[in-house]
């Protein structure tokens, strides 16, 4: 079991790690749903997405289809 200070422990690091990871991206926005975007013949999908808004999301749930089974 996970008691609370560690739930308050891993909810920091995951704010922390998100935050200066926004800090990075100029105009940043954030898509949610399961996505897929195929980089160097492999394919990476996440439920959550932060991208630039200018440049856009590339990542597709179209994609997603070239997940091998």
């Amino acid at each position: 079991m996970i008691n609370m200070n560690m739930k308050k422990l891993i909810a920091t690091l995951f704010a922390i790690v998100f935050l200066t990871s926004a800090c990075s991206v100029k105009n940043p926005s954030l898509a949610y749903g399961k996505k897929c975007m195929v980089e160097d013949e492999q394919v990476v999908y996440s439920y959550v997405w932060l991208f630039d808004s200018e440049s856009g999301l590339k990542a597709t749930k179209e994609q997603c289809s070239q997940i091998a089974e």
